[in-house]
């Protein structure tokens, strides 16, 4: 019988659905059942820290009572004259006002000097006493049992001003309490007392005395239950027992674990009842489907085969309906796979638009030949080719794209291989580097001839020579990212062709760790921010200063702000500089108001930021959290900021103006700002480069622009400040050149927050000197 392939099919399905509804239902029952002993046993847990903390927190309360009877200055008295009856009343009355079970007073020694329990003895308080003198004590809480009971109990010295006496007092652990503690945690309390040798003696329980038995075998070991919980015999409790201190007092903590059965138990009848019908009806339809699919399919199984072989010699069966599609559809896809089979291979290798090979057969056919031959890579590409795709249409683009890929094929000499490995890149692989390269790329650059006009291409080479692979693996992405590098070197040269250098390789790995460990370090706090003060001549004092960004890489060193902040607007995370940036200036400026009122702190905007319409809207915010105005706020954008697009930048300006945020123009004078823009920006200060201050005390010329760059600003309403001051012979320059406001070394290098507040009250003190003769 199980020869017929429909009976084999029948048996298959039938043993999978069973294995799989069975594997299913063990599977989903024992995730449900241990899901619901981890959810008992988070909850008998967290109970657990509520537990221990209300005896920590019911300690520090009894300790402060305590402490209160100790300092009274009328009961010092009384111990220190020794006046019992005093004592005595004093030890009931400030023990029944918090309803204390037990007060006592202690001598230094050890003597029981007064009690409210009769009963208990010298030698049962010995213990506390000597663990309540160690020299860091000065309160002791502890929980002793006493008298067959537990008591929680805190020891305070009575000073004067010496320790003359140990007051203490303790509350009963009883009923009242477990119930309490029951309460607020949810759990049953039981207080226990396990001795050595001896049985578990019951305390107190929130429990009844037969529960009590179930959950208290003989054999418990209570050490194991600090951590795992015990089910009781019958499953209705979990049990975690937390140690009490002393070496004989545990409590036991009892969760009902009944709730989470009951769950348990109807959620697995319900998943039985579902995975039964499951299965009848799956078995049901797989007898169907055996009886009415595997007869035809059998018809079909040779030729299926065969073609699956490759070879389809036989012919197919003649049927109709869902089979008869599927003999069609085999008969076509015989023809088509081998189609296919052909065009898979050509552009798995080939480039659809140039038939030169592509990147995926560049990458293989490196990965040979450089194993055991040296050559060099050259990597052409078209310098602005969407500017031409703009122009011409995309069409004329691809025609280019063509002409190029023939060029390239009728290079003598010939390249040993050729592929297009990107939109207008081109890789060249040669067994020396070719002569005269400038020759070699002019021959490619010829005007090519399209649609009746004439274009020129702009291309760019970079070239690596790599050695034989001989005795390592070919790492094929490390040739290809070398000679990228060569080609985006060229890219900014005028000659376009540039070789890759030794140590190029590792400075493009120091650029990709700085552009992945930024954001990390942004958000870790790893940055940090200097101040440098903006002294007035007028006034010759200081009320602004300039905010400069610092990292400390972790392991890359001092990273320089100008190489991370060009990386940042490169790869996009520049709006995370500055946001970052001005967060931390906004409070630091706004506790400063205090201490130093008025100053104002000025933040370098990169010109990513001046096209951003959200960023008034985000300044506001960050104002608004530090509740502080926003004149104690400056904002310092370029001239080649501005001028990347003008009127965007104008109305975003305008918008932070608006605010009464003072904006300033940086690196005056050495932009290209038109001052037709110039005279439209809602600025009040321009900033003169440092290049024209910092030698103006011995160079004319400096001094010529300084003066001009002063007036103009003056004319159009801007105060100007001067950037880059290291002398007293510069200073006195610029005193008579009009400049408001002068920054520089002369009166300090940038500082942190505090050594900046520090300078500050100390050049409140001496600022005139600074502008003396004598300080030259």
């Amino acid at each position: 019988m199980l020869s017929s392939l429909r009976h084999r099919l029948l048996l298959v399905i039938i043993s999978l659905l069973g294995l799989l509804a069975l594997a299913t239902a063990l599977a989903s029952l024992t995730a449900m059942k241990q899901d619901s002993q981890q959810q008992a046993r988070q909850v008998l847990q967290l109970g657990a820290n509520v537990f221990s903390q209300l005896l920590h927190d019911r300690s520090m309360q009894l300790g402060q009572s305590v402490q209160v009877l100790a300092a009274d200055f009328g009961f010092r008295q009384a111990v220190a004259t020794s006046e019992s009856a005093t004592i005595q009343s004093v030890l009931e009355n400030h023990g029944s006002r918090i309803d204390a079970q037990l007060v006592v007073l202690l001598s230094p020694q050890g003597s029981l000097l007064a009690s409210t329990r009769q009963e208990l003895s010298e030698n049962q308080l010995r213990p506390l006493l000597q663990a309540a003198q160690q020299p860091s004590s000065s309160m002791h809480s502890t929980i002793l049992p006493l008298a067959e009971q537990a008591y929680q109990l805190v020891l305070v010295p009575v000073r004067a001003p010496n320790v003359i006496a140990w007051v203490g007092m303790g509350f009963v652990l009883d009923d009242a309490l477990a119930e309490q503690l029951k309460a607020i945690t949810g759990l049953d309390i039981s207080f226990i007392q396990h001795r050595a040798g001896q049985d578990i003696r019951l305390l107190t329980s929130t429990l009844n005395t037969q529960s009590l038995s179930d959950l208290l075998p003989e054999s418990i070991v209570l050490a194991e239950l600090t951590d795992e919980p015990s089910a009781s015999q019958d499953q209705r409790y979990l049990t975690l027992s937390r140690p009490l201190e002393h070496a004989e007092l545990w409590a036991l903590l009892h969760l009902p674990n009944s709730r989470w059965l009951l769950n348990y138990q109807s959620m697995r009848s319900q998943l039985l009842g579902i995975f039964g019908i499951a299965l009848t009806m799956a078995l049901l339809v797989a007898f169907w489907l055996g009886r009415s699919i595997t007869e035809p399919l059998q018809k079909l199984t040779n030729f299926a085969r065969q073609l699956g072989e490759g070879k389809a010699t036989i012919a197919l069966p003649q049927a109709s309906g869902e089979v008869g599609v599927l003999s069609q559809t085999l008969s076509q896809m015989q023809q088509r796979l081998a189609e296919r089979e052909r065009l898979l291979i050509e552009q798995a290798e080939q480039d659809a638009l140039t038939g030169l090979y592509n990147r995926s057969a560049a990458e293989s056919w490196l990965k040979d030949f450089a194993r055991e031959h040296a050559g060099v890579l050259l990597l052409l590409n078209i310098r602005s080719f969407r500017h031409i795709n703009d122009a011409f249409g995309l069409d004329t683009g691809d025609q280019l794209l063509q002409l190029l890929a023939s060029r390239i094929r009728q290079l003598s000499p010939p390249p040993l291989f050729c592929a297009r490995v990107g939109g207008d890149e081109f890789l060249l692989v040669y067994a020396e580097l070719p002569d005269e390269l400038t020759q070699f790329v002019s021959l490619l650059q010829t005007p090519y001839q399209l649609q009746q006009s004439s274009i020129t291409l702009q291309l760019t080479l970079g070239y690596y020579r790599f050695a034989a692979h001989t005795a390592e693996p070919v790492m094929v992405s490390n040739l290809l990212r070398r000679v990228d590098i060569a080609s985006a070197n060229a890219k900014q040269l005028s000659e376009g062709i540039a070789g890759y250098q030794a140590g190029q390789d590792e400075r493009h790995l120091r650029e990709l760790t700085i552009i992945q460990d930024l954001p990390l370090a942004l958000a870790a706090d790893q940055l940090s921010i200097c101040y440098q003060p903006k002294v007035s001549l007028q006034q010759q004092s200081c009320q602004a200063a300039e905010a400069l960004i610092r990292w400390q890489h972790p392991s890359l060193g001092f990273v320089p702000p100008d190489e991370f902040i060009r990386l940042a607007e490169h790869a996009g995370l520049i709006q995370l500089v500055t946001d970052w940036m001005l967060s931390r200036v906004i409070r630091q400026a706004a506790l400063w108001q205090t201490s130093f009122p008025g100053l104002k702190v000025a933040v370098n905007l990169s010109p990513m930021d001046l096209i951003d319409e959200q960023l008034p809207a985000r300044i506001q915010q960050l104002l608004n959290q530090a509740k502080v105005s926003a004149r104690v706020l400056a904002l310092e954008v370029t001239e080649g900021a501005v001028m990347q697009d003008p009127e965007r930048v104008i109305r975003i300006l305008r918008q932070l103006a608006e605010l009464s945020i003072e904006l300033a123009i940086d690196d005056f004078g050495t932009g290209h700002s038109s001052l037709a823009y110039l005279k439209l920006l809602p600025v009040h200060e321009v900033k003169i480069d440092r290049a024209f201050i910092k030698d103006i005390e011995h160079n004319n010329d400096d001094e010529l622009i300084v003066e001009a760059a002063s007036r103009l600003a003056k004319g159009l309403g801007f105060q100007v400040t001067a950037e880059g001051l290291e002398n007293r012979e510069g200073l006195a320059k610029l005193m008579t050149l009009g400049c408001d406001t002068v920054q520089g070394y002369y009166f300090a290098k940038p500082m942190a927050a505090l050594d900046f507040e520090r300078w500050l009250q100390q050049f409140q003190l001496t600022a005139v000197d600074y502008f003396s003769e004598d300080s030259a």
